[in-house]
């Protein structure tokens, strides 16, 4: 009897360091600013269903993810975010007019296979770059969008930096510290993986670029 009160001891105790171990890298934060790479590497920490390259944009400072037409990109981390969470990063959109490059759009999904190019997909917002003002924020699954509008053109050639403050279904979204909503974009207990997806089309020779990935959990 002692003997298997010992296994059953053992078994529980190994059920606590393997539930912790998971705990722990779940909720470990997420920081990337592609400064341990070389230029026109590939980053570990990013999947895609295109190509991922690090450069450094002419006049900017740090290294940088070029964000490629029709690809999405997704952390590489095995797990969800947890129930609340604040995800920061800056977007640098170099062109000779912000018009140039088509509508782009990041938020969250419910998993985080990077096998296709994703608009407006899961929880999202969208910068409608073309008309230079507008930004959309919604969930088509939840039947829920809305418009609103940023200067997107006094972005153009200096970094953007968002931030996104998860709260269990609820999402406030912001730009340069800017707060353009705060509403509730998830269904209860849905996962959460991050995405940004490159626009459909370039023109004359402008480029987008991602950095500074920042998590707060």
């Amino acid at each position: 009897m002692k003997r298997y009160i010992k296994i059953i001891t053992a078994l529980t105790f190994f059920g606590i360091i393997l539930f912790s171990s998971i705990t722990q890298a779940q909720d470990k934060p997420f920081n990337e600013d592609f400064s341990s790479y070389e230029i026109g590497a590939s980053p570990r920490s990013i999947k895609t269903n295109g190509v991922a390259i690090i450069m450094h944009p002419q006049g900017q400072d740090g290294k940088w993810l070029l964000v490629k037409d029709q690809a999405t990109y997704k952390l590489n981390r095995l797990t969800a975010f947890p129930a609340r969470f604040i995800l920061e990063f800056d977007v640098l959109a170099m062109a000779e007019s912000i018009k140039d490059i088509a509508p782009v759009c990041f938020g969250f999904v419910k998993d985080n296979a990077a096998r296709e190019h994703l608009s407006n997909a899961g929880a999202f917002i969208q910068l409608h770059y073309r008309d230079a003002d507008a930004v959309n924020i919604g969930n088509y699954e939840l039947k829920k969008e809305t418009g609103t509008t940023f200067d997107l053109a006094s972005t153009t050639n200096r970094p953007l930096h968002v931030k996104l403050d998860v709260d269990g279904t609820q999402m406030a979204v912001y730009l340069d510290d800017t707060k353009l909503a705060e509403t509730e974009l998830f269904a209860p207990k849905a996962a959460k993986y991050f995405y940004f997806s490159g626009p459909w089309q370039y023109d004359n020779g402008s480029k987008l670029f991602i950095s500074n990935i920042k998590t707060t959990l």
